[in-house]
């Protein structure tokens, strides 16, 4: 095979998704061998096509109705390394996790019952006191 063929193939599936570098290895391994995927991957990182960091960061911000537990979980399952998983999530503040939160329960039906609406933002990853946190200011919302 030619050695641009996994260049090409790894083009192509950029082109249609962003993935993780261990995701396109991934993707990558079960066509081509180990030697010419990982001189492809290297170029497409020296073009700036492959970036775990830009990837995270773009995962995260489309993915707000997550806390962070759940998007740890979600970048750790695409192959992203933990140590950009956790500099991407240090980078989302506080605030934008409780506004998260408050979003994803304004919408949840049975936001009046606090164990329910609790246990629903616990599920979608976020922290105990956030939970709690959002659970009061959803409430005071709607008293007026």
């Amino acid at each position: 095979m030619d050695k641009a063929e996994a260049f090409a193939y790894a083009l192509r599936l950029l082109s249609r998704r962003a993935m993780s570098r261990a995701r396109l290895k991934e993707k990558l391994l079960e066509r081509f061998p180990e030697a010419e995927v990982d001189q492809a991957l290297e170029r497409l990182s020296a073009l700036g096509y492959l970036d775990d960091r830009a990837f995270a960061e773009t995962f995260v911000a489309l993915r707000r109705k997550y806390g962070p537990r759940k998007l740890r979980h979600l970048l750790r399952a695409q192959g992203v390394g933990e140590e950009v998983v956790e500099a991407v999530l240090r980078e989302v503040g506080e605030e934008e996790v409780l506004e998260a939160a408050l979003r994803a329960l304004r919408r949840y039906p049975r936001r009046q019952d606090k164990a329910k609406a609790v246990r629903f933002l616990l599920g979608r990853g976020f922290p105990l006191a956030v939970a709690l946190q959002a659970y009061e200011l959803a409430k005071e919302e709607e008293k007026g």
